[in-house]
């Protein structure tokens, strides 16, 4: 409460008026006063911060066969200074005959929204057709690839991705027990095939750990498949549909163009046997709750092809990815640790 002003005048004194203009001048001063510090302290404290979009960065990854395999890794945005554990990382496989660029619009999309996105070119396709360390100039070709080469994208190329996500986990960047992956066609063949050798190798885990440090596998928590097929040459989808992990314990987001009748006949199957394990949700949340969404779109297109921005697929993945791998109740359990090697 202000005081109240005194209703009579008094005289002010000519020496006591002369050093009040002076101690005013004196403590007008900005490098003098104290005033004027704290404010820029506080200034500096409610500085808001925006989120950095990190430019992507381009790898060759070595494989055990010794593939160079090229990927454009997407970091997760962070505030400056800062690093965030729980970025969610996502893997993007693409189509037969074709390469990384088909996600060259999903990828940024994805981490504007927070995630960390890599893109790899599967062996013989794009970037990655150079082996090192072979007698003479040796070259895979995705048109003359052999049955065995369709399987090593799964044991040899996904396996090197996996590794380079483990050290970001361990870096701090990143939470690999959030791992999505989506594929189109061939890439759906490798994702399935993927989840299953990855919930095999925490099976065949030989530490018994409660705390999941030495934690081997079962990271994939969520997959998006773009017209997915029974089988890709050599790489039938059936065995992993088949594993526990796979068929029970990961959220499923299926979309292929309606009005190519033989695709829908090659998801149907695949999607009658996952429902079996996803029963529909019910009471609130239902979004969060649910771990199987098919998705028929009003097109002949398939794969990649379904990205067109005039289906708003982009925004369909968000959504799934945000419902299963952000909100859902089971997510609160997946949080970041330090993933250690066994006999490291």
């Amino acid at each position: 409460m202000q005081a109240k002003r005194s209703s009579a005048v008094r005289p002010f004194p000519l020496a006591a008026l002369r050093w009040a203009l002076l101690l005013t001048a004196i403590t007008s001063l900005p490098l003098a006063s104290p005033a004027f510090g704290q404010a820029d302290k506080k200034a500096g404290k409610t500085e808001k911060k925006e989120k950095v979009i990190p430019k992507p960065e381009e790898y060759f990854l070595p494989t055990g066969d010794g593939l160079q395999l090229a990927v454009t890794y997407y970091p997760g945005p962070t505030y400056p200074d800062t690093t965030d554990r729980q970025i969610i990382p996502v893997v993007l496989l693409h189509m037969w005959k074709q390469s990384r660029s088909d996600y060259k619009d999903l990828a940024p999309f994805l981490q504007r929204l927070g995630y960390a996105v890599i893109v790899p070119d599967l062996r013989g396709h794009g970037d990655s057709m150079h082996v090192k360390g072979a007698r003479k100039e040796e070259t895979i070709n995705a048109e003359k690839m052999s049955p065995q080469q369709f399987l090593l994208m799964v044991g040899e190329d996904m396996k090197a991705v996996k590794q380079f996500l483990l050290d970001r986990n361990n870096a701090g960047e990143l939470n690999i027990d959030k791992l999505c992956v989506v594929g189109a066609e061939m890439g759906a063949s490798v994702a399935l095939n993927f989840a299953l050798a990855d919930a095999v190798e925490q099976d065949r885990n030989p530490v018994l750990d409660p705390e999941h440090e030495y934690k081997l596998g079962r990271f994939v928590k969520a997959l998006v498949l773009l017209s997915p097929e029974r089988t890709f040459h050599a790489m039938s989808v059936v065995p992993a549909l088949k594993h526990p992990a796979v068929q029970r314990d990961i959220s499923v987001l299926i979309l292929v163009g309606k009005q190519d009748g033989k695709a829908v006949e090659e998801v149907k199957p695949i999607y009658n046997l996952l429902a079996k394990y996803h029963p529909e949700p019910v009471g609130e949340s239902k979004n969060d709750k649910r771990t199987l969404v098919f998705e028929k779109l009003d097109t002949s297109l398939q794969g990649t092809n379904l990205l067109d921005p005039k289906f708003k697929v982009q925004n369909t993945i968000a959504e799934f990815l945000q419902h299963r791998l952000v909100k859902s109740e089971e997510s609160k359990s997946w949080t970041w640790r330090e993933r250690k090697q066994p006999y490291q």
